[in-house]
């Protein structure tokens, strides 16, 4: 050996100087030049930070050569130094600074080992905080409320899923408490580790100590240099128990010191306070807002800043906004996920984009170059949480995904059962999922509801199809929504509250993800029927009547291949008779389709389906305005449910009673018989109930009794003021039919026969809305007919026949107002 050779060793390679060799195991490991003198001058440096500048003066000195070289082949060496298992982070990128060796160096000169590793011979310095280049959008107000609370608290963890900007939250905190404080902090990254028993090295040459030789605290204490009095630990989650110990050692030893941490997961370190970052804000879809007021969402503002950034002419307008709003609520306003979709802004429009979120992780591909490989891509974010769980918690999660909107506990042991896990192994799979962020929490009064952000929810999806297991969890999935509906019989019937249906909105996503399967690839229509059939009451609480009736048609199509059994065709031709009434009205089709599911009835003895069809054959009758016919149908109910029936059958029994009589013009048979239903409303587990029709009991009611005072008692101011309670009680319920019903048949003509046209118009105005944002064709000629009465004096032509009686009705009564009116002011 020369005598003038040096050897530093790292893990199992050896480099020795000025010969420029590299071996492993002893066996020499092919590398070029530039690289291996690249490698030598980090090796000197033993694990402290080595500026590009220097490396260029170092290796190309007085040459004018690109920094990119330096990338070039430093990727060679963290490929050699990878296959002799020292990993790709060997070598740590700080972005804008340099690179370091992140490696235990020791140093061997003349065939002796040096009692003590090298120590870099400049200045030992802690690594500064990162600068951030961009703006920060939606933290100022958490940034500064966890700044104050650090002060107290000593420890706190930024917990959230990837991307969704703890680093970025931390930074500032930690910036903010250093300013205030007029102290220093420590950035001490562990995105590059993947080895547990290299994080004191690491956190050792964050702080400007030589990353090996002791204990790090003997290495801090004997230092003799000042101690940052913040430390910020970044991506813990890879090398989270070492960290955790690290953390809990310093903050014992050190009084004076604070410790901020980022993880996908809390540390779970004695004296941590966890802090689960918030996904940024955008527009809800109920919000209805101006354009400066959308501009001002945090969400929205970072896609416009870096849409902006690839494409200097791209605005925030009129043109883009909504397809800017769709793109932040796809992606549940995750700040990585926005910025790889504004990304795409320099070459397609966010309409595209917001299409193209269906494949979101082919689409968002376009992360910085300078960004850690796991933040590149949007797959990329997922696979390095997912690749962190346990197999368990991995085949619990790809389930979930079936879940559109949200799920109990029960509904994820459900799903975990069919994934073959015992209970304990889903209790403590789901613990895991909700530690590392992957599912999310929130506590109500009904317990805690879970929920997969939409992104996760995809990554599931294509994970469990990779497994080969999709069609059977989807079938899984379906028999667990079958029992979550399984007493769903009592709403169509009238039995249930209004708050028994609320219950279950949430499912409603999940019922469409199993139809649409059921109905496609899964290749299982009786299945489908099934579960449309349970969940028929759902969609119309919903104001859903115009899709419920495409899947329904879908569902009869099936019948005719014999995959519906006779009690599921009953309940299907029903409810596809209710949602033809509220789109379509009483068309033949609705007729028959009541007619076909009594008769079906009948032949089986189903006397509940055979009162259900009778119900709608009734309706059907009314709506035409085949009074006559009507009268016979409501009394064979009322027979039928008897004086002893149940108290929901009785009350549906004498309305269908009191309508009959009150359109043939029997007004006081028509009070005898809704007198029966207000005493039954007055019951207190009747006081918010929905009727046979799907609508509303009390609103049903009281459209009948302002009629009632209105044309039989002539109290027109009485009928007024009950159709403004009715109109009040419409909007508290917020259920689009019951509000057709209530405005339609009751209140509009109630205000025009009053002369209050601008409330008959403002009521108009509102019957409009739901009309068109549900489809509900039938009710939107009522908008067409009460307009045409205004505005021309005259009956519309189309219609049913109640339908232009109601009209002559309105349009008479707005001329004798009118004549009125003009009467008094010639006097």
């Amino acid at each position: 050996m020369n005598d003038s050779a040096v050897h530093y060793r790292f893990g199992r390679f050896q480099l020795i100087l000025p010969q420029l060799t590299l071996t492993r195991d002893g066996e020499s490991v092919k590398l070029g030049g530039r690289a291996l003198n690249l490698l030598a001058v980090l090796a000197e440096a033993n694990g402290s930070l080595v500026t590009r500048l220097s490396l260029l003066e170092s290796v190309w000195p007085g040459q004018a050569i690109d920094e990119s070289a330096i990338r070039v082949h430093l990727s060679a060496v963290r490929k050699a130094l990878a296959e002799g298992g020292a990993g790709e982070s060997a070598i740590v990128n700080e972005a804008g600074r340099g690179y370091r060796l992140a490696l235990p160096v020791v140093r061997e000169a003349h065939g002796r080992v040096d009692e003590a590793p090298i120590v870099s011979t400049g200045a030992t310095v802690a690594t500064p905080l990162p600068v951030r280049l961009g703006s920060v959008w939606g933290r100022d107000a958490i940034v500064a409320a966890l700044a104050d609370e650090l002060g107290r608290r000593r420890f706190i963890t930024i917990a959230g899923p990837g991307g969704i900007g703890k680093t970025t939250a931390a930074l500032q905190i930690a910036a903010l408490v250093s300013r205030d404080a007029g102290s220093t902090a420590c950035f001490v990254d562990l995105a590059p580790v993947d080895d547990s028993a290299n994080v004191e090295a690491v956190v050792a040459s964050a702080l400007g100590l030589p990353p090996s030789g002791g204990d790090l605290l003997d290495r801090i204490s004997a230092s003799g240099s000042a101690m940052p009095t913040l430390l910020l630990f970044d991506n813990c989650e890879q090398v989270v128990d070492a960290a955790a110990g690290v953390v809990e050692d310093l903050l014992r030893t050190i009084p004076s010191l604070s410790v901020l941490a980022t993880s996908r997961e809390p540390l779970r370190a004695e004296g941590e306070w966890v802090h689960r970052l918030a996904a940024l804000d955008f527009p809800a879809v109920e919000d209805e807002l101006d354009l400066d007021a959308e501009r001002t969402y945090p969400a929205v503002a970072l896609f416009g800043e870096r849409a902006s950034a690839v494409n200097g002419a791209f605005r925030l307008g009129p043109d883009t906004m909504p397809a800017v709003i769709e793109i932040c609520r796809k992606l549940d306003g995750m700040p990585l996920a926005i910025e790889f979709a504004a990304a795409r802004c320099d070459l397609m429009d966010p309409r595209l984009i917001a299409a193209g979120l269906d494949d979101r992780f082919g689409l968002l591909t376009r992360g910085r170059r300078t960004a850690l490989p796991r933040h590149k891509t949007l797959r990329a974010v997922l696979d390095w949480s997912y690749m962190l769980l346990e197999p368990t918690a991995q085949r619990l999660l790809d389930r979930l995904s079936l879940f559109r909107s949200g799920f109990d506990a029960d509904a994820a042991m459900a799903t975990a059962v069919g994934a073959g896990l015992s209970p304990s192994a889903a209790r403590d799979a789901l613990a895991d999922l909700v530690a590392k962020s992957l599912v999310g929490g929130v506590t109500s009064s009904r317990g805690v509801r879970f929920r997969l952000l939409d992104t996760t929810r995809h990554y599931g999806l294509e994970r469990l199809d990779e497994r080969g297991e999709g069609a059977e969890a989807r079938r899984v999935h379906a028999d667990h929504l079958l029992s979550v509906f399984e007493n769903s019989a009592a709403a169509w019937e009238g039995k249930a509250p209004r708050e028994w249906l609320t219950a279950y909105i949430g499912h409603i996503e999940d019922v469409r993800g199993s139809l649409l399967w059921a109905n496609g690839e899964g290749r299982a229509p009786a299945l489908a029927v099934e579960l449309l059939i349970a969940s028929a009451a759902l969609w119309f609480h919903l104001s859903l009547p115009r899709e419920f009736l495409v899947h329904a048609e879908t569902a009869i199509a099936a019948m005719g291949g014999g995959a519906v059994d006779g009690g599921l065709q009953i309940e299907l031709l029903s409810a596809y008779g209710h949602a033809l009434w509220h789109t379509r009205g009483p068309v033949a089709e609705m007729r028959d389709a009541f007619v076909r599911a009594m008769a079906l009835a009948e032949a089986t003895g189903s006397d509940a389906l055979a009162l259900r069809a009778l119900w709608g054959v009734w309706a059907y009758h009314i709506l035409a305005g085949d009074y006559p016919d009507s009268l016979p149908l409501a009394r064979r109910f009322a027979d039928a449910v008897g004086p002893e029936g149940d108290l929901a059958g009785r009350q549906t029994g004498a309305h269908m009673l009191a309508l009959s009589y009150h359109f043939a013009g029997d007004h006081d048979a028509a009070a005898s018989h809704l007198d029966d239903v207000l005493a039954g409303d007055d019951v207190p587990e009747r006081a918010n109930h929905a009727n046979h029709a799907q609508v509303d009991g009390k609103i049903a009611a009281m459209s009948l009794m302002m009629r009632l005072r209105w044309l039989r008692d002539g109290d027109i101011a009485g009928a007024l003021e009950l159709a403004c309670a009715c109109a009040d009680d419409a909007v508290q319920i917020d259920h689009a039919l019951s509000s057709c019903y209530g405005l339609a048949i009751g209140c509009i003509p109630v205000a025009i026969a009053a002369g209050n046209t601008a409330l008959a118009r403002e009521w108009i105005a509102v019957l409009a809305d739901h009309t068109g944002r549900h489809g509900l064709d039938h009710w939107a000629t009522f908008v067409a007919g009460y307009r045409h009465a205004l505005d021309d004096g005259e009956v519309l032509a189309e219609g049913t026949r109640m339908q232009r009686e109601m009209f002559e009705v309105a349009a008479d009564g707005f001329a004798e107002v009118a004549w009125n009116r003009a009467v008094k002011a010639s006097a």
